[in-house]
């Protein structure tokens, strides 16, 4: 059913929600002379009609650090600018009445433990987290539901709910294992980062600093992780991923890559930023970078604008090109967000920026929103369906990479102990 007619600048747009992804036509662009409501209404139209997937989200883990994931007092359908504690908190920006006026149609929510408990009791960690973003999710059934799948996340874009989804925060979370990478598939997991602000064993993170050893990159036990991954069609994050793994991946991954929150190094120089020439080779794996919101990323500084994000996503666009770009703001994990998007419900305003530019299209704008991320996704899922026949891998990582660091675990035992 038609929901809206936008008339902008002689351009007439007919929104049609829950039609199949690019099947109605569009004008080719808004004009640059449109006044900021035109343009804003011709956003509001775009995101209608093609969904709006944000990459990263950290609202899980300040539901641990308020409320110690107790939710008896938070319901996600609350509006959360006029509760305590999260009015206060810098680190509050998203709540489902703010996602549903930013027009966001689905969110990856981050399932997020420190550095601090890798060799400890990481895995307890994050199955609690996993079970606040399930218990969050469906307290709000009217407005959320947890997906699994691309299709899932159109089959909710049509039904106007946003579609959640989990990915996980850090490879540390895996405890070097294969069954635990397998586990938290089945649990709902969509994408693992393999490194947060510290090195695996496997893997080797953005922060500068010596590496431990055997851990330039990925090690031969981190490349088989990665062809796990694909087996199970679990995305690969490279967010916080160093150049040496990042490049590694894709020489080893059958599948495209994302990287969930993250921005161009070639404007704010730190190791966290994606450098130019993994941005190029985005188009031969056919991944995607989702720019992240944070001031310190984008301008290397405590403060940032609309107009820096767009300059973030625009070089991604001009060195990868427009199918390998998409948007991870990272809200609820960051403390500085850019001027004109505070929160999550400012995303229109973003849209309405670009469409002064000329160079960018309403389809163009259509595979930033959302379109690209479901390309990844979809073929992740395909690369899955190709390793149908191939086993699952059962190495287990190497004694002399771990035995240093992890010597509180229990060891098995080659003979057959009496269990009576």
């Amino acid at each position: 059913m038609c929901r809206a007619t936008l008339v902008a600048v002689g351009v007439v747009v007919a929104v049609v929600r829950g039609s199949s992804v690019g099947a109605s036509p569009l004008p080719v662009r808004v004009s640059t002379q449109a006044t900021h409501q035109h343009r804003l209404d011709a956003a509001r139209a775009l995101l209608q009609e093609s969904p709006l997937i944000d990459g990263h989200n950290d609202l899980a883990w300040n539901v641990r650090m308020f409320l110690h994931n107790k939710l008896h007092s938070f319901n996600l359908s609350s509006d959360l600018t006029k509760q305590k504690p999260w009015m206060k908190s810098p680190f509050s920006h998203t709540d489902l009445p703010r996602l549903h006026r930013g027009q966001v149609a689905a969110q990856f929510w981050s399932v997020y433990v420190p550095c601090e408990s890798q060799y400890l009791n990481t895995v307890q960690l994050l199955l609690e987290q996993i079970d606040v973003v399930k218990r969050m999710i469906a307290s709000s059934p009217g407005d959320t539901v947890l997906v699994r799948s691309s299709a899932g996340i159109m089959e909710e874009f049509q039904r106007g709910r946003v579609a959640s989804l989990m990915g996980v925060e850090g490879g540390h979370g895996l405890a070097n294992s294969m069954g635990v990478l397998r586990a938290l598939y089945d649990l709902g997991v969509r994408y693992i980062t393999l490194t947060h602000k510290c090195h695996t064993p496997w893997a080797e993170c953005s922060q500068a600093g010596p590496s431990p050893p055997n851990t330039r990159g990925l090690t031969p036990y981190g490349k088989e992780m990665i062809r796990e991954m694909n087996r199970l069609g679990l995305m690969v994050d490279l967010s916080h991923a160093s150049g040496h793994t990042a490049r590694d991946v894709l020489r080893t991954s059958h599948a495209p890559v994302i990287f969930s929150h993250s921005a161009a190094r070639a404007l704010c120089d730190i190791e966290r930023n994606v450098p130019d020439d993994i941005l190029s080779s985005l188009a031969v794996n056919g991944g995607i970078v989702m720019i992240s919101f944070y001031t310190n990323f984008l301008t290397c500084g405590e403060v940032a604008t609309i107009q820096d994000v767009v300059a973030h996503i625009n070089h991604v666009r001009s060195m990868a090109g427009v199918d390998y770009v998409g948007l991870g703001a990272g809200y609820d994990g960051i403390n500085r967000t850019p001027e004109g998007l505070e929160d999550v419900s400012r995303y229109p305003e973003l849209f309405a920026e670009l469409l002064r530019d000329p160079s960018w299209s309403l389809q163009d704008l259509k595979k930033l929103a959302g379109l690209n991320l479901l390309r990844v996704f979809q073929r992740v899922e395909q690369v899955r369906e190709e390793l149908l026949a191939v086993m699952p891998s059962e190495d287990i990582i190497p004694i002399h990479d771990i035995e240093t660091r992890w010597p509180c675990r229990y060891k098995f035992a080659s003979l057959n102990d009496a269990r009576t």
